[in-house]
């Protein structure tokens, strides 16, 4: 079967992409917003010019719900484009097209060989050309190691460094891993540039995340999660499942988180695994799956992780395994054993130097054990809260705003008018101001 005309598909994606466009009643420029891919992409697709990279026509697939269409068309043109050369290297090998004469016929052989062997050196001629171009398009290796360099500085800092400072970090990296993923390049240096911008991709939706815009996280987390599939990396697949599993959690899809972190466990990363068994506790517990929930805390108890750190998230050490046992309790009603753990893991931040993120969902899960012991004790939950909020000190963080929310709530149903709960509540506010427009803290 022959494939069909490069040009006659060409207008087959422009056409159907402007249908697609039309039918979703988007611009240029929203389609830029929605994808994280500059505008220029959209102008080549609906004009027929350039074909845009295929992780660029995946996004637009997701973006308009059409299944694969458009990358499929894409690869049919590349097929197509790639034949229609083949089969120009051919003719200029054979040469004009007349017919054979009789007495020729006894040299039918030699003739054959001199067209294979004129095409074969046409071909080469093209391949050492494409070899110069691959070769020279490549970025130089510096630069590589300096956008490797910027996700350390990013992994090691983000649980202390605002989120105002990271933004540029984050944002600029992603774009400049972007814009080299739109030159021609090496297989293996597109792999590794591909990795790194699911990574810049992840933190941009955990950065999101944190301040509490969902769409933007959920954005991020699609786009990240291509890139993944492109590179089949299971430390990017698993880091972004962390990202997906948390925002259902923070937006009261219990179930579905716990579902996510559950799936994604199997095929993760070794590094993740524990991290994940203890979202997938967190989540079962307030789905009230209690079993399946102190399952999850075994996992997670088992598969730590002893080696050293690696880029996407923070390693899951001592401090984070009482963290969870503590949360974890918690919300099983079991603020006896809670306690104990809510200490020791700020016991090992204040040694330690943690984040402000990690002192304030502690302090929140501390909070919470004193709620849920056989004698409650409201005064020193609400002064836990409030300390939990008092440790972002202008660092806006969603998660721990939320929680303490959700905790000043608690106390509000039985102790409302509580001096500490009412202080708890004026500072919750002033907190919750603080976040961006828009954010989900509630």
């Amino acid at each position: 079967m022959h494939a069909d005309p490069v040009d006659d598909l060409r207008q087959r994606l422009a056409a159907r992409f402007r249908e697609l466009q039309r039918a979703h009643g988007l611009s240029g420029k929203q389609i830029e917003a929605r994808t994280h891919y500059d505008r220029k992409n959209v102008s080549a697709v609906r004009n027929s010019g350039r074909l845009p990279a295929r992780h660029v026509l995946a996004a637009y697939d997701t973006l308009f719900g059409c299944g694969s269409e458009l990358t499929d068309l894409g690869d049919r043109i590349r097929a197509a484009d790639q034949a229609e050369r083949l089969r120009g290297l051919s003719a200029r090998a054979a040469g004009p097209n007349t017919p054979t004469p009789p007495e020729a016929e006894a040299a039918g052989a030699d003739r054959r060989e001199f067209v294979e062997l004129g095409a074969l050196t046409i071909a080469a001629g093209l391949a050492g050309e494409v070899s110069r171009r691959v070769a020279s398009a490549d970025p130089d290796p510096l630069t590589l190691d300096e956008l490797d360099e910027r996700l350390d500085q990013i992994g090691a800092s983000y649980t202390s460094t605002p989120h105002a400072a990271l933004t540029p970090l984050i944002v600029g990296g992603w774009r400049d891993a972007e814009r080299l993923l739109e030159r021609r390049l090496s297989a293996r240096v597109r792999t590794r540039v591909t990795t790194m911008a699911g990574l810049f991709a992840f933190y941009g939706g955990r950065l999101a995340f944190n301040l509490g815009d969902d769409t933007a996280a959920r954005r991020f987390a699609s786009l990240a999660e291509l890139y993944s599939r492109d590179v089949d990396d299971p430390l990017l697949s698993g880091s972004v499942a962390t990202l997906k599993t948390s925002i259902a959690y923070y937006t009261g899809r219990h179930a579905a988180a716990a579902d996510i972190a559950g799936q994604a466990r199997a095929g993760a990363h070794p590094y993740l695994r524990a991290r994940l068994a203890a979202y997938e506790a967190r989540a079962r517990a307030a789905a009230g799956q209690h079993d399946q929930a102190r399952q999850a805390l075994r996992d997670m108890q088992d598969t730590v992780w002893l080696g050293e750190p690696m880029v996407g998230t923070e390693t899951f050490g001592e401090e984070l395994i009482h963290c969870f046992l503590a949360v974890v309790s918690g919300r099983l009603g079991d603020g006896e054993h809670a306690e104990p753990h809510a200490h020791r893991s700020l016991a090992i931040l204040q040694t330690t130097g943690g984040g402000y993120e990690d002192i304030g969902g502690t302090y929140n899960a501390l909070a919470q054990a004193f709620l849920r012991r056989t004698h409650p004790d409201p005064e020193q939950a609400a002064d836990a809260a409030s300390r939990a909020l008092a440790v972002l000190d202008g660092r806006p963080t969603r998660t721990v705003i939320q929680r303490s929310g959700q905790i000043w709530q608690e106390l509000g149903a039985r102790w409302e008018n509580q001096r500490a709960v009412l202080d708890l509540g004026e500072q919750l506010q002033a907190h919750r101001r603080a976040l961006p427009a828009g954010s989900s803290s509630a």
